[in-house]
Parts: structure tokens; C-alpha cells; sequence
């Protein structure tokens, strides 16, 4: 018997033809096995050696051939890529003890560091260089992530849902920075490429199980086997929580399989991802509830339901021994619904007599406005809406596939490829008036509030389904010029296509959800709508070894993001429209005036709002990287980059008038910034420690809605007459009626060039040591320390405590029929009334701080070890993220205060800093098996 053939018995277990079961999604291609020429079986077997010699590993640095595209086949070292690549094996994923990828790349990488907005550790949006990847519906999206190969950005917004990647299925991934064409759309600021395992990189059976605080409970399995010629593989990780938060349990379901099969001259694989979760994030909550109990939630439910299934076939044929040819199929089905449950913000605007209250049983008092804000009344309780449910649905299917023509030669690296990708997205929301119970719970309740439509049925929103198709043209050189340059050139051609349907409410339907009529029959109008987008985009980039041990590299590269579907339907169009007012009895409307269609239309709630809207410019952007990297000694090794990105046509949600918001192409945006890293090992103790400072800054002026920064306009002057709806009356404008386009500056603030983006902190450090106290016995120690940054609502940087938001009341005066002038008999212009001004207490920032978590492991026998984790060890309270806002659970001198505890007195609520809190201490422990794994 063959030496082969007794490692074959030797590896066929039970276990392992369990695993190897997997082989059944490749089973047509065992017949190419079978044919393949088996040049070790008929060549004759060749004496075995007299003794066996056993050579300890050799690592080299920076040696191993990394995937410089989504798409296996070119084998390029970390040395000749111009750009501070960041890796991560899976080794290094399991040791850092992370939920997922977002969580590593915070802890471990520089240049990252993580908001959460939303509440749920699986939902975070990660930001690198200053651009993000968020699973949030309408987050500016300018990372691309792929797995295997398969964009796993989402169609409806570009997001990428981290929760549906599971780590123990990773083998490896990279992030490549700047502005990398070989990654197409929407690789502006960076990309992710994450490679999984299989039968013959991750052999053995793995098993994790972890307890702790909050009642987390979590268990990884994972098991790979291989006969040389078939492998498989298949990991399940399954995770429950029930929240430090209240009301805040999620569950997690991922699972993943692969065969590979391996021939003479080639090789195939076929995969399949499964993940099926329940994410609830209850989002920020105001810094004086912070303050008392960081545990509270704002409203709820806010939950997600995310599932995805992933099939991927794809292979290589390698044609000689330089060339080959690489190639894959794939479809990708996801469906995300959610719950979410707010405050009903058109409250505000209920402060007329119309809709009012009219208690039967108190017919003197007569009808009373539901907001007192105005009339300095208590409010209404009886019958008032006060909370919002919105139930959406999004189903998104992906197919695609790519071809890839790869040549190694002994001086030059080229690739030429060729994909095409295919969308389809279908969106529907419904939303309902309701009221907020004690625990700030947001439920229907239809015979509670029966004067109003939106309380008794579900309306429509503005619903949407729509394709898009990517085709592209890639090429790539790395060319060798001598032992010690390297040039690099890339380029990549994309044609994409965007065709969209949407269903909006009709002219009935365009008023706050109060406001629906009695005979609002919930009609929708369909709007078609068709765009096309093409970009080339180069790059050029150079690697200089000038001694040994150290690596120099600088590159230019371009990029570009086609608007997603959720910007497209929301996009603003400043189209000239009639505004008219009801004309006499019998008579035609009257046209008063001249306005931008999209402000006739409810603003763009997200995710909640679209509508037909016109084209907007892709964006495009503009890499430079210049860098080191390097050895220190044996065990030490350093690297050093500056960086810039600038942004043209970017895309922001800002305001436009009326206190409405669509997204808009607000001109230039840019990141710079610097990378400083450095790890080795002294004695027992390793060391990895990476410093990043990140200057992300808007490059243009534009006007944005932001009701709650003490430095908005709060001017009612401000505002156009057609916007008002006046007919009859001459205003006095202010100047910022003729601003922003001339649609007015009310309740909007200027965001000038050089102010600095909110959620992206300036400065961010991580320090990671690790200590063998035995053998068998390893400490880790991490910290990350992140400075200030600014919140949401405060993006021209200028928000002071301290002022207040009194409003100037709108002067208006009676037009003379005969002049058309302000008529002084009447008594000239007239002043509005308005609410007492509230004042701004907090500032618009949430500050830095720094964070440690402690780990241990001990391997208590041969393949059984006990792990510890405590996280945020100091149990620092902290923040990170934030947004200004109001919070009508305030305390009352006037306004009544209902079970909920909200003021029905809007004039007394708070303006406040919303903050998304980090968790407190949380300890864990587990136990890990290994058997056969590497």
C-alpha cells in the first residue's frame, strides 16, 4: 500500500465521511474525477526514504499570495501591493474572541472604529478611513464587502448586513484600502474580501460554547475533512441574547457548507450560506436617560428580521502551468421585515382647532387643540396619537457571474476578467397611528383613537420594486521591473442600468398621517422611472524594496458608487410646480405661486418614504496612498501610511425646505488622514499596537433640515410664500427666504467647507498584548481608545449649549383687492404667535473614551480548552454615536402627562443629544474543542 493511500485510510473516519456527505452538492463533478488522468497511480510508486527528516515552519513575512480581486488566480505577495493591505486568518479571528467581522475589525485594525446607532452588537456600522459599511437603510454606504467573491452588499441601499456572515466559516479576509477598481461600485473608500474555508484548509472537527452575561448563550461548530481528491466542509454557529438593554432579545442562526474538488488540473467548489436571524436594536436614547439608566429605551419594538440564502459555484482550470482560468456562478436571495415602533413626530403640528378635542360631557370648553404648545394649554390625552408602527418588507434577489483570465509569469502578474450582476428589489411599508404605554412601548389601538384614519387601518407608504444590472470589464499588470520595483496598474469599465417602479400616495394621500381624510381610500400612483450609468475607473501604483526589510509603495486610484435604489426614490426634484389654493365655490383652483415638486410630498422618512424622483450623478472619487512597511528586527515588524480620498457629487440626506428631506448631490466631501502600526514579541509577551488619525470633512457649502442645532434658522420669515400656502396675504420674507435655491432657510442649518463629519472620531488606538504565563496558559489585554466625535443633526459643527429655539413668528398683512399690496386699513403686518423657545442643554458631541477587555485561555487536555472573556473591564460608560433631537417625555409645568409619560405640551419638551451606549461589563465563559484541526 502507498504511503497516499494509507494517509487516505487513516483520514476516512466515520467522522469524516460524515463530512464528507458535503460532497453531494458537487456529486455531477465526481464523474470528472473519474476521468481525470491519475498520473500518481499509473507512474510507479517510488521507494519510500530511509528516514524521515521533520523541519520546524518557516514563516516569511509578507510571502503569502493574496487574492488582489474578489476572484481567485493571480498570485501576488503582499509586497507588491501598493496600499497598507490589513489581514486577518482565522487563527487570529478565533483568538480576539469576536461576534463578527465589525467587532475584529474595531478591536484589531487601524483606521476603524464603529457606531451603534442601532443598539444590537450585529448591526453596527463600521467605519474605516471615514467611510462606512451599515446595515442601516440610507447610511452613506462606501465599503464593498464580498464573500467567496459574491457581493454582499445589499441592492436596496448598498448595506451590508453583518450578521449574516459567520466568522467560524472564515479563513481569512483583507481589507484593502482606497479606491481599488478590481472591486467595482462602490469601493470608494475601501473594500473587504473574505475568503471561507474548506475541506482541505480547515480539516478536524472545532467546537465553541460560550455563557455569560445578559444571557448569552452561543455555540460554534465547525467540521472539514478531505481524501486529497474531495473535501468538505460545514460550520453552524447559533447565538441568543436576551439584551443588556430592556426589551432587547436576539437570536442569530448562520450556517455554511462547501465541497471542493480537487484535479489534476484544476480544481471545483460549490457553497452554500444559510442564515435565518431576529435582531432587535433599540436604538439611542436621550443623554439624560443615559445618565440615570443606560438599560432605558427610547421606544420600541425596533426589531429586524434578516435571511439570506447564498449558492455559489466556481472553480479553476489551469490551462499551463502560468495560466489559468477562473470562473464562477452564483444567486443570492435575502429577505429583511421589520417592527418599528417611535414617537409620532406630526404631533407637533397638532395645535389647531381642527382635529381638535370636543369633550361631550364639557361642552362649554368647547373644541381644545390636542398639542397645547400654542395656547399654553395642558393638551388632550383622550384619543391622541402619540406613536408610530411601521412594518416593512424587503425581498432582494442577486445573480451574477464572472470570468477571470489569470497569467503568473516569472516578472508579471495580469489579469483580465469579465462579470455580470443582476438585481431585483421588491419594498413595501405600511405604517399606523398609535399610542406608548408605561414601558415605552408603542402599540395599536384603533378604539382608543377613533377620530383618526391612520389609527383604524394600515397605510401604504411609498412602496418600490425595481432591477439593476452591472456589467464590467477588468483588467490588472504587476509587473516585476527588477528584484526591487514593482509597477501596478489596474482598470475596471462598469455599464449599470437602473430601472425602478414606485407606488406613491396620491394628492390625497400627500399630508401627515393625521391628517388623512375620513374618504382616504389608501390609491396609489405608479411611477416608472430609468437610469444608466457608465465609469472608468484606473489606478496606478508603485512597491520600492530599497534594502532589505523594508517595503516603500504609493498609488493613485479612481472610483465610483452608482446612487442606490433607496437614494434614487428619494431623490429631491427641484422641478418648478404650480402650488394652488381651493378657488370660490364653482370656481378653478388658484395657482398663488411656484414651488419644487418634491415639497408638494411628504419628506423621505427613512426607510420608510420614497417617491419618483429624478436622476442623480454617480460619485466619484479619488484615491492617493503613499506608505512603508517593514522589519524591525526578526520578531518586530512597523508600517506607516498617509492617505486622502476626495469625493465629487457625493450624496447626503439633507433638507430642502418646509422641514422636508430627500437625498442630493451636495458637491465635494474628503478623507485624509495617517496609519501608524506596529507588533512583534518580547520574551513571553506579543504586542500589536495601531494608531489612526482620520480627518473626514465636508468640501461644500449645502443646507440641511436640523430643527434641534441651536444654530438653525429659526426664522419663519424664512420661509417662500408658496411653501406657506398664502393666497390672500403679503409676507414680510426674511433674507433666508431667497437662500438655499430660494426655497428658505427655515429650521436648516449651513454645513460649510472643513467641517467634520459626524461618527467618525478623529484619532483611534488600539493596544493588544497577549502574555504565555505557561505553555498552556495565555492572557490578553485590549484597548480602544477613540476621541470625540460629532453627532447627527450637528454636521456644520456649530451646535452651543446654551440658546434657545425661539422662533420669530411669521408677519403677514391682508392684500389690497385693487394694489395687491399690504392693506394698512386693515391694521398693516401682522405678527404670528409662537411657543416659548426651549433651550439647548447638551452639547453636540458624544466624547472620546477608551475601553479594555480582558481574555484568558487554558488548555486544560489535549484538544480541550477553557476560555475567559471580560468586556469593557473598567465598566466605562460610553458612547458611540449620537444625534440631536427632542424628547417629549419631559417634565410638565403646564402640559399633561400621560401614562407613557409623555408631555402633550410640546413647548415644554427637551431639546436633547440622543446617544447610542456601548455595553457595560459583560463576563463570559467557554469551552472550545479542537480535534485534527490545524
Amino acid at each position: 500500500m502507498s504511503a497516499r493511500s494509507r494517509a487516505r485510510e487513516h483520514r476516512l473516519t466515520p467522522l469524516t465521511q460524515a463530512v464528507l456527505s458535503l460532497a453531494t452538492l458537487t456529486a455531477p463533478l465526481s464523474v470528472l474525477a473519474q476521468q481525470a488522468p491519475d498520473a500518481a497511480a499509473s507512474a510507479p510508486e517510488a521507494a519510500p526514504p530511509a528516514a524521515a527528516v521533520r523541519l520546524n515552519p518557516v514563516l516569511v513575512p509578507g510571502k503569502r499570495a493574496t487574492d488582489v480581486g474578489p476572484m481567485p488566480g493571480l498570485a501576488v505577495t503582499k509586497d507588491q501591493i501598493p496600499a497598507n493591505i490589513q489581514s486577518a486568518t482565522k487563527e487570529q479571528i478565533k483568538e480576539s474572541r469576536a461576534l463578527n467581522i465589525g467587532d475584529y475589525m474595531n478591536t484589531q485594525l487601524q483606521g476603524v472604529s464603529v457606531n451603534d446607532y442601532s443598539g444590537n452588537p450585529f448591526q453596527m456600522d463600521v467605519n474605516y478611513r471615514g467611510f462606512t459599511a451599515s446595515p442601516q437603510i440610507g447610511t452613506p454606504q462606501g465599503l464593498s464587502v464580498f464573500f467567496d467573491g459574491v457581493r454582499v452588499n445589499e441592492p436596496f441601499g448598498d448595506v451590508v448586513n453583518w450578521d449574516l456572515i459567520p466568522l467560524n466559516a472564515i479563513e481569512r479576509f483583507d481589507l484593502f484600502p482606497g479606491s481599488n477598481p478590481l472591486f467595482g461600485l462602490n469601493t470608494l473608500g475601501g473594500a473587504i474580501s473574505v475568503r471561507s474555508k474548506n475541506g482541505f484548509t480547515a480539516p478536524g472537527v472545532e467546537g465553541e460554547l460560550l455563557a455569560g452575561s445578559w444571557g448569552r448563550k452561543q455555540v460554534k461548530l465547525s467540521a472539514g475533512a478531505n481524501d486529497d481528491t474531495l473535501g468538505g466542509f460545514l460550520a453552524y454557529t447559533g447565538f441568543r441574547e436576551d439584551g443588556w438593554r430592556d426589551n432587547s432579545p436576539s437570536r442569530v442562526n448562520q450556517l455554511f457548507g462547501r465541497s471542493d474538488l480537487r484535479l489534476d488540473r484544476g480544481s471545483l467548489f460549490a457553497s452554500a450560506l444559510y442564515a435565518n436571524n431576529e435582531l432587535i436594536g433599540n436604538g439611542l436614547i436621550p443623554l439624560a436617560l443615559f445618565e440615570q439608566r443606560a438599560e432605558t429605551v427610547f421606544t420600541s419594538p425596533d426589531r429586524s428580521d434578516n435571511r439570506v440564502l447564498q449558492l455559489a459555484l466556481g472553480g479553476q482550470f489551469d490551462v499551463s502551468e502560468t495560466f489559468n482560468v477562473t470562473g464562477q456562478i452564483y444567486t443570492r436571495k435575502s429577505k429583511r421585515g421589520g417592527l418599528n415602533g417611535d414617537i409620532y413626530e406630526g404631533f407637533d403640528d397638532m395645535i389647531g382647532l381642527r382635529g381638535g378635542y370636543f369633550d361631550p360631557d364639557n361642552p362649554a370648553a368647547g373644541v381644545q387643540p390636542r398639542n397645547g404648545a400654542y395656547y399654553n394649554t395642558p393638551g388632550v390625552i383622550t384619543g391622541t396619537p402619540i406613536g408610530l408602527l411601521t412594518d416593512t418588507a424587503l425581498d432582494q434577489t442577486t445573480r451574477g457571474a464572472s470570468l477571470q483570465f489569470n497569467w503568473n509569469l516569472p516578472t508579471r502578474s495580469v489579469m483580465v476578467g469579465a462579470s455580470i450582476d443582476r438585481s431585483r428589489s421588491t419594498y413595501t411599508m405600511y405604517q399606523r397611528l398609535g399610542l406608548i404605554d408605561a414601558s415605552h412601548g408603542v402599540y395599536a389601538s384603533p378604539a382608543e383613537i377613533p377620530n383618526f384614519l391612520a389609527a383604524q387601518i394600515d397605510v401604504p407608504g411609498n412602496n418600490f420594486e425595481g432591477t439593476s444590472t452591472t456589467k464590467s470589464l477588468y483588467a490588472s499588470d504587476t509587473w516585476t521591473l527588477t528584484p526591487q520595483l514593482t509597477l501596478t496598474t489596474a482598470a475596471r469599465y462598469n455599464h449599470t442600468t437602473v430601472d425602478n417602479h414606485l407606488l406613491t400616495r396620491t394628492v390625497e394621500g400627500q399630508v401627515d398621517l393625521h391628517e388623512l381624510p375620513a374618504n382616504y381610500d389608501n390609491a396609489q400612483t405608479r411611477t416608472a422611472e430609468k437610469f444608466s450609468y457608465r465609469s472608468f475607473n484606473p489606478s496606478i501604483g508603485l512597491n520600492w524594496l530599497p534594502v532589505q526589510g523594508l517595503n516603500t509603495f504609493a498609488n493613485v486610484s479612481r472610483g465610483s458608487r452608482t446612487p442606490s435604489v433607496v437614494e434614487l426614490g428619494c431623490a429631491f426634484d427641484d422641478t418648478p410646480t404650480p402650488v394652488t389654493l381651493p378657488g370660490p365655490p364653482g370656481q378653478p383652483p388658484v395657482v398663488i405661486g411656484t414651488t419644487a415638486r418634491s415639497l408638494l410630498g411628504p419628506g423621505c422618512n427613512l426607510p420608510t418614504t420614497l417617491s419618483g424622483d429624478p436622476y442623480l450623478p454617480q460619485i466619484r472619487s479619488t484615491s492617493f496612498e503613499l506608505g512603508a512597511r517593514g522589519l524591525l528586527s526578526a520578531n518586530w515588524e512597523w508600517n506607516a501610511s498617509l492617505y486622502r480620498t476626495d469625493l465629487k457629487d457625493d450624496i447626503y440626506y439633507v433638507g430642502v425646505g418646509q422641514g422636508r428631506s430627500y437625498f442630493d448631490t451636495i458637491g465635494k466631501t474628503r478623507r485624509r488622514g495617517l496609519e501608524l502600526g506596529v507588533q512583534g514579541r518580547v520574551g513571553l509577551l506579543d504586542v500589536k499596537a495601531g494608531y489612526s488619525y482620520t480627518d473626514a470633512t465636508f468640501e461644500s457649502s449645502f443646507y440641511m433640515t436640523s430643527p434641534h442645532n441651536s444654530s438653525a434658522d429659526f426664522d419663519q420669515n424664512s420661509r417662500t410664500q408658496a411653501d406657506l400656502g398664502y393666497r390672500d396675504y403679503q409676507l414680510l420674507p426674511s433674507p433666508g427666504a431667497s437662500l438655499n435655491g430660494g426655497r428658505g432657510t427655515y429650521q436648516q442649518i449651513l454645513v460649510s467647507p472643513g467641517a467634520r463629519m459626524p461618527g467618525i472620531p478623529a484619532h483611534a488606538f488600539n493596544l493588544n498584548l497577549g502574555f504565555r504565563v505557561t505553555p498552556s496558559w495565555k492572557v490578553g489585554l485590549g484597548m480602544q481608545l477613540r476621541s470625540m466625535s460629532y453627532v447627527r443633526g450637528n454636521e456644520n459643527n456649530l451646535h452651543r449649549t446654551g440658546a434657545t429655539d425661539q422662533e420669530t413668528g411669521q408677519y403677514y398683512c391682508p392684500t389690497n383687492a385693487q394694489t395687491r399690496a399690504c392693506d394698512q386699513s386693515e391694521g398693516g403686518y401682522i405678527q404670528t404667535a409662537t411657543r416659548p423657545g426651549r433651550t439647548f442643554r447638551q452639547k453636540g458631541t458624544v466624547p472620546g473614551f477608551a475601553v479594555f477587555n480582558l481574555d484568558t485561555s487554558v488548555v486544560v487536555s489535549r484538544g480541550f480548552t477553557v476560555v475567559a472573556q471580560v468586556t469593557n473591564l473598567f465598566d466605562r460608560r460610553y458612547a458611540t454615536a449620537g444625534s440631536l433631537g427632542i424628547n417629549p417625555f419631559s417634565p410638565s409645568t403646564v402640559g399633561a402627562i400621560g401614562a407613557s409619560g409623555w408631555n402633550y405640551n410640546s413647548a415644554e419638551w427637551q431639546p436633547s443629544t440622543f446617544v447610542g451606549p456601548g455595553a457595560p461589563r459583560g463576563i463570559f465563559l467557554g469551552l472550545s474543542y479542537a480535534l485534527g484541526a490545524d
